[in-house]
């Protein structure tokens, strides 16, 4: 009866895509066409041979050959894994699924399923590899945008360095059209140097630190806001459309720096602010620059504490 059996698993085995093999008191006894290509072995080496016989010539398979031999010895229940086969060419990657046969309480035998997983495997590498390549990719960014931000930066400001202001006020010169308008403020703090000299340098940087931050307040995000050292700051109003505007913005950045009440002490400073309103055209960066640093040793000649405004428009 049971061969009748087997007679009839073997018929429904043969046409099978997944590997089978039929082991029963140690002995292989089946095995079908499709284990016999995946394994790329010839019947002959499988049939009526111990398992031992038929797969420990390579020590690439230790735990292919172990996860069989605990089912076959230990009668142990299921057992699933993907594990690495060396076929004697290349190493394969299978994944193996071994159950054992009952019939009441008596045993049939161990069935043992096994698919070819390699690709797949090579393709989850594949994954797994360019997933670290954009995991390292993104810290390269990462890093890139650091040092960038490092580059351009005032180191005791936060505010855009000299040479990363002028780089970007030249590119938004290039792309003004001649319908479009901006500004360019140039700040002088005035009597900053007393102050230094006064209380101390730490005291100074802690100055600056606070002007900076009313800066960026009062001109906001979407303007360039820089520092050129020292005591002197500039400013790139876009999207001007109103001189009002530019008038308005000036004297605030005054005011901003008007006499503080400063850790207990009062300071005496203020602001000496030069601006230039331009439009698109063939002006440089370095003759509106020029015209707004005239502008502000105009202020400084009449006292400080104040702003003078310029056109550049035609």
């Amino acid at each position: 009866m049971q061969d009748e059996i087997l007679l009839i698993h073997k018929k429904i085995l043969r046409d099978i895509s997944g590997g089978v093999i039929y082991v029963r008191k140690g002995k292989i006894l089946y095995v079908n066409p499709a284990a016999l290509e995946i394994l790329n072995k010839e019947e002959s080496e499988l049939i009526n041979k111990t398992f031992a016989e038929s797969f420990f010539e390579y020590s690439e398979n230790d735990d292919f050959n172990q996860m069989i031999l605990e089912v076959i010895y230990d009668s142990g229940d299921k057992q699933e894994k993907i594990v690495p086969y060396f076929d004697g060419v290349e190493i394969k990657h299978f994944h193996i699924r071994t159950s054992l046969l009952k019939s009441d309480s008596d045993s049939l035998g161990i069935i043992i399923l096994i698919d070819d997983v390699t690709e797949l495997m090579r393709l989850r590498g594949i994954a797994l590899d360019l997933e670290k390549i954009k995991a390292i990719n993104r810290q390269l960014s990462e890093s890139r945008d650091f040092y960038k931000r490092t580059a351009e930066t005032d180191k005791l400001t936060g505010l855009l360095n000299k040479t990363a202001f002028e780089n970007q006020c030249c590119e938004h010169i290039r792309q003004l059209s001649e319908e479009e308008k901006a500004a360019l403020f140039v700040i002088d703090l005035d009597h900053f140097k007393e102050a230094n000299d006064t209380y101390g340098h730490q005291f100074g940087d802690l100055i600056l630190k606070i002007f900076s931050d009313k800066l960026k307040t009062v001109f906001g995000t979407d303007n360039l806001v820089g520092r050129f050292g020292g005591d002197e700051f500039v400013v790139l109003l876009k999207n001007v459309t109103d001189i009002n505007f530019v008038t308005e913005k000036a004297q605030t950045a005054v005011n901003t720096a008007r006499d503080w009440a400063f850790l207990g002490r009062e300071l005496k400073l203020s602001a000496s602010v030069g601006v230039v309103v331009f439009g698109g055209s063939e002006r440089s960066y370095s003759e509106i620059f020029s015209v707004a640093d005239k502008s502000v040793y105009a202020v400084k000649n009449q006292g400080r504490n104040g702003f003078g405004i310029n056109e550049l428009l035609s």
